[in-house]
Order: structure tokens, then C-alpha cells, then sequence
């Protein structure tokens, strides 16, 4: 086949015959404009559904060809070997004979026509299907146009913003997709879409198995997973997060497989730089118990003391009564308000060195009871620091479930997961970034907005801690306004991780496998 394989209105009005695809209004009038224009277009659709076999099908009596056949006045009386003729013009070898014949025999012309129109006269009775949608928005951030939420986007529909973030849920197959602009793609339908610029993050279950994601390069196939494809002018990348994924070209050749944490690049040149690798657990920097240290933060962890909340298993109740409510009123306060810190029991006193890691059983290990541990645990670390040099500065990083930082006591980063309290009553700027990868799987950075300082010492509160149970993970890494910094293969820059003293020995080798887990598994980076 020609470049028409990687043509977007080839492929919709392939689909449209072969796969009875429903197209828009606006859809239909813009291939049938392209194709009263475009007499290669009509040749090349033609010799397609002759090579289907579809051709010859239509002739014997297909409905939708019968259809056609009334609406453009082509009626086998008119030529009593129309189909041995079509059949005999198509199987030319020459394309220039091919295209003179498409272009002067008034049958075969009509054939050229019809197969491009047919389009037009697929599931037209599926009208209530159409207006159901196939997906709904359910979040915009920074979006400068102004959009309707909650909006339902139907098939065929294009989509696209210049800026902000944009979240939205698949109707029939549950799938979840996260896109940050610039971002231009279309639905395809409830399984398919088109991205043609832009990156998005797909979270796909059990129902949506097989969900496509087309670029000018290649088909991304889920399998039961979460992915990131990345679109734009030099060509295509695609990480994949958990689960596996099928990756093909568009000349049916056999799709190669892609597992958690490979990633592929693929150029408009043809090109294809393919890395795999196989799931790993995540290193942890360890948070150490308190020490004497001139140098970095001290800080406490607290849990819910037990008796002060009914135990239940209802998750909204819950997340009502999640520890993180019960930091709010201090945060408010400029970390002065702890009135609500009856309710809580204390650990043993840390120290703070950094954030980075997966943390398994950590509560447990500074000494908090079962009970306060199961409702949910938060360090809070505070102290001066002082830093390396006067300017600008802003956080990057994630945390399950939260992490918060102030300056002088006013926050500055809120890096937490969407479900936090902290991220939906504080309304602390931030901005999302899920096609930078992050330790988390299913999130991207995120980053505060910038801060002054001079050279004196500042105050930091930090706020890390779960809404239940042992296992945590997050990463704080700073930036310096100004600053270069070299870049992944992701497109992430190497910003350093946020440190308050020098790593131990033992935190310096976490710190080398956490940076190769980072590099080779997720193509982030911590420096």
C-alpha cells in the first residue's frame, strides 16, 4: 500500500466500509470534499476494497452497495458486465493505467465514487448510540478556552486544547485517559482514538482490553494495562506502565509485545529504538530515626489514637474521618494550630535526609500502634534551612497519598495524590505533569509554583505520610530557576533530589538503585 496507510481520512473511510464506522456530519462532508478533489484518494480506496474481496460481494447483491447504487444512478442495467468490467480495471498493473481508467470510464469512475461515498450511508439508524458519546470529561485544569465539563464527546469528535490538563472516562470500555496540551486527537470510538499531537496516559481495564491508540507511526494495542503515548512531529513514543501492550505497523506485519517498563521511540523515518525491561520493586531512601544532627529537620509521625473513631470498613466514612482532615486546621494556621493533636499518638522522633522511594512498613518500624497505622500515619518535619545559592526555587515530585511543603509557613508544593484532602481543600497551586514519569505507576509529576529566597535560613514544614495501612512511596526533587538541565530519553529533566544533609553510606548505595530503577526502568532520573 501507498503513504495513504498513514493518511487519517483513508483510514476513516476504510473504516467506514469495512467496519460500519459511524462518522459525524461535519465528519462526512469533509472526506467527501477531500474526495471530489482528490482523484488518487478514490483510486487507492477503490483497489483496497477490491483487494478485501469486497468489491465483487457488493456487486452480488450487498445491501449497502444496492443502496449506493440507487443514490448515484450506477445500476448494473446500464451495464450489463459492470462487475467483470470493474474487476477487469482494477487488476491493471499500472497505476497511471489504473488512474486514467478511474478517471475516464464513467462505470468505474462511479466505483471510485461509490466506495468513497459509502460512508455517507452506514448506521444511519444508529442515531441514539451516536448521541450517547463515547466518552465524558470529567476534569479540565489551565485550559485557556473555555470548555464545558462533563461534556460528552462523540465518535469522530476531534479534541484538542493548546494548554492545561484534560481527564476523561470511556463510556463502554471504563477506560481512563489523562492528557496534558498541547493536545490534538480524535475519538475513534469507545475503543479507538487517533492522537496526532500530545501526550496521554491510559489507564485500561479488564473490559477495555484491546483498546487502540493510533499515531502516524504506529497502533498501540492494550492487553490489560496502563500506558503513556507521547505524539508529535518527529514521531511517536510509548512507555508501558503495567501489563503488556501490542505495538504494530500499518502493513500488517506481526505486532511485537511490549512489558511494565519497557519504552520505544519511533521516528518518522522509519526508525524504532526499543528498550524493554521487566518489572522491579522500588528502592526506598531510608528516613532515619532521630540522631543528633545540626543539619536537617527533625520531625515526628503521628497516627489516630485508637478509640477516637469508630472502626469501619465503609470507604467514604473513611476518607471522612482520614488523618490528613486533621492536619488541615495546622497548615491554616501556618503550622501554630494544634488543637487537634489530641487525637493522635507519636512515634518515635526522625530525622529527616530526603523523600525517595517506595516505603514499606515504615510506621511500624518508628513505633506506632496497629490500630494508628490501619487509620492512617503523618510525618511532620520542620527546621531552618539555608540554600546553596540565593534566587528562585520550586519542588517536583509525587507522593501516595500526601506530601506537602511550606516556606516560612505558607505552602509552596502540594504534590499529593487526587483523592487528598490536601489537594481538595487547600487548593494549593500545582500543576500536573502524568507524561513525565514518577516512582508511582499511575502518576506523573507534579510541581509547586515558584519561591524566593535569599541568604538567610528559611522555615520548611513537610508533611509525608498514607491515608491507611504500611506501604508509601513518593519523590521530592528541587528547581532552580535558570538552571539547565540535561534532559531523559522521556524528555524529563535531571533535576536534583531535595536533600537536608549528606546521605549516609547506606542511603547513598538506595540512592544508586533507586537512580538505575528510575533510568532503565521508568526513564525518570534523580540526581
Amino acid at each position: 500500500m501507498s503513504n495513504y496507510d498513514k493518511d487519517p481520512d483513508f483510514l476513516d473511510l476504510l473504516a467506514a466500509w469495512h467496519e460500519n464506522k459511524t462518522l459525524s456530519p461535519t465528519r462526512r462532508k469533509e472526506l467527501l470534499e477531500r474526495l471530489e478533489q482528490d482523484a488518487e484518494l478514490r483510486l487507492e480506496l477503490a483497489r483496497e476494497i477490491e483487494m478485501a474481496g469486497l468489491t465483487r460481494a457488493a456487486q452480488a447483491g450487498e445491501p449497502r452497495w444496492l443502496e449506493l447504487e440507487d443514490k448515484i444512478g450506477a445500476k448494473t442495467e446500464t451495464s450489463p458486465d459492470f462487475e467483470a468490467e470493474v474487476m477487469k480495471r482494477l487488476q491493471e498493473n499500472s497505476p497511471e493505467n489504473q488512474r486514467k481508467n478511474i478517471l475516464t470510464f464513467p462505470n468505474l469512475a462511479w466505483l471510485g465514487i461509490a466506495a468513497a461515498l459509502v460512508f455517507a450511508f452506514l448506521n444511519l439508524s444508529n442515531k441514539e448510540a451516536v448521541d450517547q458519546g463515547v466518552a465524558k470529561l470529567i476534569r479540565l485544569e489551565g485550559v485557556a478556552k473555555p470548555m464545558e465539563k462533563e461534556k460528552i464527546l462523540q465518535k469522530d469528535e476531534e479534541f484538542s486544547i493548546e494548554e492545561g490538563l484534560v481527564e476523561m472516562a470511556f463510556r463502554e470500555t471504563g477506560v481512563h485517559l489523562i492528557g496534558t496540551g498541547p493536545l490534538n486527537m480524535t475519538l475513534l470510538g469507545n475503543d479507538r482514538i487517533f492522537l496526532k499531537e500530545g501526550e496521554i496516559k491510559l489507564v485500561v481495564p479488564p473490559q477495555g482490553i484491546g483498546f487502540v491508540v493510533d499515531t502516524m507511526e504506529r497502533k498501540f494495542v492494550d492487553l490489560g494495562t496502563s500506558f503513556v503515548v507521547q505524539a508529535s512531529k518527529e514521531g511517536s513514543k510509548v512507555l508501558v506502565l503495567d501489563g503488556e501492550i501490542a505495538v504494530g505497523g500499518r502493513n500488517d506485519k506481526p505486532s511485537q509485545l511490549m512489558g511494565k517498563g519497557s519504552t520505544a521511540n519511533f521516528d518518522r523515518n522509519g526508525s524504532v529504538n526499543l528498550r524493554a525491561r521487566g518489572p522491579s520493586g522500588v528502592p526506598e531512601l531510608s528516613l532515619p530515626s532521630m540522631t543528633s544532627s545540626g543539619r536537617s529537620l527533625t520531625g515526628k509521625i503521628y497516627g489516630i489514637k485508637e478509640g477516637n473513631f469508630p472502626v469501619t470498613t465503609d470507604k467514604e466514612k473513611i476518607k471522612k474521618r482520614a488523618i490528613v482532615r486533621n492536619f488541615i486546621p495546622l497548615v491554616r494556621s501556618g503550622f501554630k494550630n494544634q488543637a487537634r493533636f489530641k487525637n493522635f499518638v507519636q512515634g518515635r522522633p526522625l530525622r529527616f535526609t530526603g523523600i525517595a522511594g517506595t516505603y514499606d512498613n515504615f510506621p511500624l518500624r518508628t513505633s506506632l500502634p496497629p490500630y494508628s497505622v490501619q487509620s492512617g500515619w503523618m510525618a511532620w518535619y520542620s527546621g531552618q534551612i539555608k540554600a546553596p545559592k540565593s534566587g528562585r526555587y520550586r519542588f517536583w515530585g509525587y507522593a501516595d497519598n500526601n506530601l506537602l511543603v511550606a516556606i516560612d509557613r505558607k505552602p509552596v508544593f502540594e504534590g499529593s495524590r487526587y483523592d487528598s484532602y490536601f489537594q481538595n481543600e487547600l487548593k494549593i497551586p500545582r500543576k500536573n505533569h502524568p507524561f513525565l514519569p514518577c516512582l508511582n505507576a499511575r502518576a506523573g509529576f507534579a510541581s509547586g509554583k515558584w519561591f524566593e529566597v535569599g541568604d538567610e535560613p528559611v522555615r520548611i514544614d513537610l508533611l509525608f505520610g498514607e491515608n491507611s495501612m504500611t506501604m508509601t512511596s513518593g519523590l521530592l526533587l528541587i528547581e532552580y530557576q535558570g538552571e539547565t538541565y540535561g534532559k531523559t530519553y522521556w524528555g524529563q529533566p535531571k533535576w536534583p533530589l531535595f536533600l537536608t544533609e549528606f546521605p549516609q553510606e547506606k542511603q547513598l548505595t538506595e540512592l544508586d538503585q533507586l537512580r538505575i530503577h528510575m533510568e532503565e526502568k521508568i526513564m525518570g532520573y534523580i540526581r
